[in-house]
């Protein structure tokens, strides 16, 4: 079946690459993000930081912002100098603190994990992938042919017959001629020895080699007898792919075309649905059933349901059909997804034996097509199979998408409810302390309006009840689950002590207490109320006098009158 090659790289902060058959149907994808740039295969000069001996591994500070881990056993005996003194048996090789090393990438960092490192150099080559470090050879193990294998094996001991470097025989180096072989091979000698000496004046640490542009790599990585045409909308990677293919395969130069029509590449085969549905959990069967893929932390489940394509009549054959398609969608998920390590796959139950025999058969056929290096087990009693896959780089999962804010990547978030009760507490929690006048309080808008308008009297009370106010605020900058808490503490009044010689004492500016006596009020004397009486009426207006005692006065100043009348009307009667 005739395959083509779509390489979408014409946006700078993105590339892809497509291979779609003869019906149109997606068969090989890969991404590449400018801000994600793969570092699987990137050759780097390294320091060793620390050894450990329990995990017999050593962290090694290559430039990274986390530290990279290389087990010991992945380290080139050059780095472990034999001592013999006396005939006696040399030391347990090990690595030292502040040894540098020249390691190579094999699995980029993941979250908590830095990235797994090795000490063996493997170069890839359109035919062969060169081993510097080691001197073992072998053929691929998906050229099964013996006679293949024998004559490649002949056409190699030809080629390196003088060096004592090892090397592998890739796949697509099946029926290529000597000329073909030697040139890759050539090629990958000389990139080694630029290495080593670019690695001798580098400082510590540093990127020794980097892998190749996303068109090139796609071009030795992908490229197959079966791919009969390569298009290219990006005229700047059409040449690299160009001069790489004129290197190594020059037979294969006419295959390569430059796309430049206006209709988007991958709208111009169809392929941009293809591609979103591979970011979707559920993936449909065309009998009616599904699959779901799950990846976690420790391993990627995968069930297998029958959804629609449920038979009353016959389950054991509904089941079967649906296994085996089933099989043959999960192994191209595997490869477009480019998922690796442990899975897990829980296929529907079927009680012959021979139906899950041809369901294993099926599943090792389709998952031959797959680059990556596959372990595969047979269906348990439990209808669950298990199968290691090889993982080299991110997952295209990984690479497009980041991790939701709002669920923090569980596909999950709570209730409005939980979380609007759960804020509620909270703010009950800080108004029983007793230590917050004021309580402000910021959340999501659908957080504030439930509060306000369902817990409205409680919110009340707890005011009323504890005397501090409570103020709630809706931000769309407030993620869900998340709140803001600005607590205004009450003021304490302070209180000036007294010591025994009647003065007060401050603290001064530099901590220490300053006494000052205290001012005594002067001793006003006891006035009488008939000297009160002589006194000179004031300025000041006099404040208000009960009623009965106004009236005695004046009722006593008439009575003096009248005495002092009658005593000056008898004295003229004299």
């Amino acid at each position: 079946m005739k395959k083509k090659m779509l390489i979408n790289a014409i946006d700078e902060e993105q590339s892809r690459m497509a291979i779609v058959d003869s019906d149109g149907k997606l068969t090989e994808f890969n991404i590449q993000m400018s801000t994600k740039e793969p570092t699987t295969g990137n050759i780097y000069k390294g320091v060793v930081v620390k050894v450990e001996r329990g995990l017999h591994a050593a962290f090694v500070d290559y430039g990274s912002n986390r530290n990279g881990f290389l087990p010991l056993h992945d380290v080139s005996s050059e780095y472990f100098p034999e001592q013999k003194e006396d005939n006696k048996p040399a030391p347990k090789p090990t690595l030292k603190a502040g040894q540098e090393v020249l390691v190579q990438v094999q699995r980029e960092a993941k979250d908590r994990k830095g990235a797994m490192l090795t000490t063996y150099i493997s170069l890839a080559g359109r035919y062969l992938v060169l081993m510097p470090n080691k001197q073992n050879t072998g053929i691929s193990r998906k050229i099964e042919d013996e006679a293949d294998r024998k004559k490649l094996k002949e056409l190699m001991e030809q080629i390196n017959k003088d060096e004592q470097i090892g090397y592998i025989v890739r796949t697509a180096g099946m029926n290529r001629k000597k000329q073909e072989l030697s040139s890759d091979y050539q090629r990958l000698l000389r990139l080694w020895n630029d290495i080593q000496k670019k690695a001798k004046t580098a400082p510590t640490p540093s990127l020794i080699y980097q892998e190749s542009d996303f068109g090139v790599r796609s071009l030795r990585d992908y490229f197959t007898p079966d791919i009969n045409e390569t298009r290219v909308d990006d005229i700047e990677t059409f040449r690299k792919m160009k001069d790489y293919c004129k290197a190594v395969s020059p037979r294969s130069i006419k295959l390569i075309k430059h796309y430049n029509e206006k209709t988007p590449i991958f709208d111009k085969y169809q392929v941009e649905d293809q591609i979103t549905a591979i970011y979707r959990e559920r993936v449909s069967l065309r009998s009616g059933g599904y699959i779901i893929i799950n990846p976690t932390e420790a391993m990627i489940t995968i069930d297998v349901n029958s959804g629609r394509a449920l038979s009353k009549t016959n389950i054991e054959q509904t089941a079967f059909q649906t296994n085996l398609e089933a099989a043959e969608e999960i192994a191209r998920q595997l490869r477009l997804r480019d998922l690796g390590g442990l899975i897990v796959i829980d296929f529907i139950d079927m009680m012959d034996s021979r139906h899950n025999t041809e369901v294993e058969r099926t599943f090792k056929k389709a998952l031959s097509l797959d680059r990556a290096r596959i372990q595969l087990l047979k269906i348990s009693k439990l209808g669950t199979l298990e199968l290691s896959r090889q993982k080299k780089q991110s997952t295209i999962q990984e690479i497009s998408y980041t991790v939701c804010p709002h669920c923090k990547g569980s596909g999950l978030r709570p209730s409005l409810e939980y979380t609007a009760l759960g804020i509620f507490r909270k703010i009950k929690t800080e108004v029983v302390k007793g230590e917050s006048s004021a309580i402000n309080t910021t959340l999501p808008y659908e957080v504030a309006d439930y509060l306000l308008n369902q817990k409205r009297d409680e919110i009340s009370k707890l005011e009323s009840l504890h005397d501090t106010s409570i103020h709630i605020s809706g931000s769309p900058g407030i993620q869900w689950g998340e709140s803001k808490f600005e607590l205004i503490k009450k003021e304490i009044a302070s209180v000036v002590p007294i010591n025994e010689n009647n003065q007060s004492k401050t603290p001064d500016k530099s901590g220490e207490l300053d006494i000052k006596p205290v001012k005594k009020k002067p001793h006003r004397p006891y006035k009488k109320r008939s000297d009160i009486r002589k006194s000179k009426p004031s300025d000041k207006p006099h404040e208000p006098v009960i009623a009965e005692t106004a009236e005695r006065e004046a009722a006593g100043k008439k009575d003096k009158h009248q005495s002092v009348l009658s005593q000056i009307i008898n004295i003229l009667k004299r």
